[in-house]
This record gives C-alpha cells, sequence and structure tokens, in this order.
C-alpha cells in the first residue's frame, strides 16, 4: 500500500551525474553537442531522492502534476547549469520533460512543495560541489578510493560507472527534516551495495 505522500520517507539519495560520460556516444543530444563549460570538470544533478533507511524508497506518491514554471522561479540559470536536460536545447517546448519525471517519481514524494523540492536540490549540489580532486583528473584517471574519500568515504557514497571504470556519477545520503535534507549520513547498504565502480583506478572522461 501506498504511503500519504511518502510521509514515511525518512532520508535522501543525492545523484550526481557526470555530463561527459552520460554524453557518450550521444551524438544527438543538443546539450551534449554544446555543453555548458560548467558540465564539463562538475558533477550535476540527477535526483534528489527520497529513501528509506531501512531500505527500498517510495516513488509516485501524489498525482500532483509538474508546474513548468517552478524551475523558472527557482533560477532558470541555476536549474539548467546544475540540474541540465542534455538531450534538449533550452528553447526546446520537451527541455522540462526531465524535471517533470523527477517530481513526478521522486518529488512527490519528498513532502515539499515543487519549488521546495527543487531549490532544495540545487541548495544541495552548491553545498556539496565537485571534490577537486576529480575536476583535475578530467581526461585522465584517478584512484575510486580517492572519489570515495572525497565523498565522505567508502560507506558515505555509491559510485557509478560505465563498464567498471568510467565514472558516470554518485550516490550520496541525507538526513533530512521536513522534507529538506540536512547533514550527510552513511548510506544504507541497499545504496552502498549499488556502487558500480569495481575498477581501482578509474576513467574521468572529457569532452
Amino acid at each position: 500500500s501506498k504511503p500519504v505522500n511518502g510521509t514515511d520517507m525518512d532520508m535522501f539519495v543525492f545523484a550526481y551525474t557526470y555530463q561527459p560520460e552520460f554524453c557518450y556516444g550521444k551524438n544527438d543530444y543538443y546539450g551534449c553537442e554544446n555543453p555548458e563549460e560548467y558540465w564539463g570538470t562538475h558533477f550535476t544533478v540527477h535526483g534528489l531522492w527520497p529513501q528509506y533507511s531501512s531500505g527500498g524508497y517510495p516513488s509516485y506518491c501524489t498525482d500532483e502534476p509538474f508546474d513548468p514554471n517552478v524551475p523558472k522561479e527557482v533560477g532558470w540559470e541555476d536549474m539548467t547549469t546544475y540540474w541540465p536536460d542534455t538531450q534538449y536545447a533550452e528553447t526546446d517546448p520537451d527541455y522540462d520533460e526531465f524535471w517533470e519525471h523527477e517530481w513526478t517519481k521522486h518529488g512527490t514524494c519528498s513532502t515539499l512543495s515543487q519549488y521546495d523540492y527543487f531549490s532544495s536540490a540545487i541548495a544541495l549540489i552548491k553545498k556539496l560541489g565537485t571534490p577537486t580532486d576529480f575536476t583535475a583528473a578530467v581526461g585522465s584517471s584517478m584512484e575510486a578510493e580517492t572519489l570515495r574519500k572525497d565523498f565522505g568515504g567508502d560507506s558515505f557514497a555509491s559510485l557509478q560507472c560505465d563498464s567498471s571504470k568510467y565514472v558516470s556519477g554518485v550516490f550520496t545520503c541525507w538526513a533530512q527534516e521536513n522534507g529538506v535534507p540536512t547533514t550527510q549520513i552513511q548510506c544504507p547498504s541497499d545504496v552502498q551495495g549499488e556502487d558500480t565502480c569495481s575498477a581501482s583506478s578509474v576513467e574521468v572522461a572529457s569532452f
């Protein structure tokens, strides 16, 4: 049975994506062919996902439709820099499909308004940032262990890789208060188990 409004979620997974790797082979994606400079050296937001510390997560908790005005209210520049949809040009009417998906599947379980949900994710990426080690390794490689330590250590970060060694993102875990992410915490075992960077040395792609 679905919880009412996902109110029993007790933490968040904050999912990063790394666009140069995500864009590999996607020659028909506008943003991949015309990337912002920032994406070439920094992680961007994939999503802010309500989660159960005991394992699993709620999804599609309410029927509240995505409001296309909210990203403009949060700040278009921030949203398109930190949480871009690289499939489309910003002028494309489908540009906000990615945000709509994330709101519908995950945001509806956050107990937050759409403005607060998207604002919380933008505030969190500004706070967490991208490790300088990672930015320095663009176009070469780094130790996976170093990247995990940069995000707090083995139990605090679940690295995401294509083919075990090409960094495509990172999951971190956050305590929450009234639906707002607060401090970084150890990830539940199921999230730790989603680490796909089995190589000891990982490649950091460049555009």
